[in-house]
């Protein structure tokens, strides 16, 4: 019988949930965006500021979430991530459940259990915009393992990949340098 660590890992490798992933990760911006329009009837300048902080605000999540929980977080995460490094080209991805189970209780929650529209506009907005940050941030950082751009900004990214994956406690960025 499979442990649930070895059962996670094994889904984790796959190539099909490294795509679903994409797939998962976009439905989920399409519903908290339709969810702050169509449910609540959210002025789209109002989403749209929503949606753009919550891109902005990846930048910081991404770094806390590759430094803090990738290399210095708990056995799973960092294990999955250790693979990353030893075979950069791998199709290894966070299962593609794990993002629906985290966002959509808590917008949920405070949209129907709660009651507070106004809440749940601003977190469906925020986590529409966080979620965009997320594909931007994943595809890219596929593109830098799997693609040479010839694009000077793209080629300064890789290089500075490269280089965390030289020496791992560099470079936690992927969309930026730090």
């Amino acid at each position: 019988m499979m442990t649930p660590r070895a059962w996670i890992l094994r889904i984790a490798e796959s190539k099909s949930n490294y795509w679903m992933t994409y797939v998962m990760d976009v439905g989920l911006m399409v519903f908290f965006l339709a969810w702050d329009v169509v449910h609540f009837s959210v002025a789209l300048t109002s989403v749209a500021v929503l949606f753009v902080t919550g891109a902005a605000t990846w930048t910081l999540s991404e770094y806390l979430f590759h430094r803090w929980l990738y290399h210095l977080g708990f056995e799973m995460a960092r294990a999955g991530h250790e693979k990353h490094h030893q075979n950069p080209k791998s199709y290894l991805a966070v299962p593609w459940f794990f993002s629906p189970i985290l966002f959509v209780p808590p917008q949920q929650l405070i949209a129907g259990w709660f009651g507070v529209h106004g809440a749940s506009a601003f977190f469906a907005g925020w986590f529409a915009g966080w979620f965009a940050g997320l594909i931007t941030y994943s595809y890219l950082h596929h593109c830098l393992h799997h693609y040479n751009l010839k694009f000077a900004w793209y080629r300064h990214l890789q290089s500075q990949h490269r280089l965390h994956h030289a020496f791992p406690e560099t470079n936690y960025g992927v969309t930026t340098r730090y």
